[in-house]
């Protein structure tokens, strides 16, 4: 198995359930060590549009460690770079959305779109008429490159499958003023699915693959 960032082969990475099934959106990963994450670097990033700036502005994505089975081109490994930049980000976003009972909403768009983006808004608004928040974290660990699928340099079918392993136990929607509660860790694994169109890699889609996760 091939790793990215700290495995027997390193990648120069150069990044980006459904929380409503485990929170109607997004968040699980799956698979490798334990490494610190690298800034990416600022050329692969989305272009930021200054209108659409946050009340909070999220933490520069960075490029976490990975594994695959897979035997990458260098095409292949751009394509997963700027995935996992987009998935950083997105993780972030969820974070600074939820955490602020969905008032912290600005810019969803900047790393999800399809239905990433309409889970992520719908959530939001959940929370806020609910007066609920996310407490504690949502994070990812274990991050596996599943599939790269590269039809046409000016496709927008390309896309990376990104798994990886998240625990229950981290983060919890409750009531506003309400502590995380105390529970029995619990690791499942998911599926997020990163499309490029034109020119912007972004969460797409997110799935619940497994109630399980060896390493979570």
């Amino acid at each position: 198995m091939k790793t990215g960032l700290g495995g027997r082969i390193r990648y120069r990475t150069t990044t980006a359930l459904t929380l409503a099934a485990a929170l109607a959106l997004p968040l699980v990963l799956s698979g490798c060590e334990d490494h610190s994450p690298v800034a990416a670097p600022t050329s692969t990033l989305p272009a930021e549009d200054p209108s659409d700036g946050s009340p909070s502005a999220d933490p520069q994505p960075t490029i976490p460690a990975y594994e695959t089975d897979l035997d990458l081109s260098p095409e292949e490994t751009e394509a997963v770079e700027g995935a996992l930049v987009a998935f950083e980000g997105y993780i972030a976003t969820i974070n600074r959305v939820f955490s602020s009972g969905g008032t912290d909403s600005g810019n969803p768009g900047k790393f999800a779109r399809d239905g990433s983006l309409e889970s992520l808004e719908s959530e939001a608004e959940s929370m806020r008429s609910k007066n609920q928040y996310m407490a504690g974290q949502y994070k990812a660990y274990d991050i596996q490159i599943e599939s790269v699928d590269l039809r046409n340099s000016e496709s927008s079918d390309n896309a990376v499958s990104i798994l990886f392993c998240t625990r229950d136990s981290d983060w919890s929607v409750v009531d506003q003023g309400d502590p995380l509660p105390s529970v029995q860790p619990r690791g499942i694994t998911m599926q997020h699915v990163v499309t490029n169109v034109d020119g912007q890699w972004k969460v797409a889609n997110q799935y619940l693959r497994s109630k399980k996760c060896e390493n979570a």
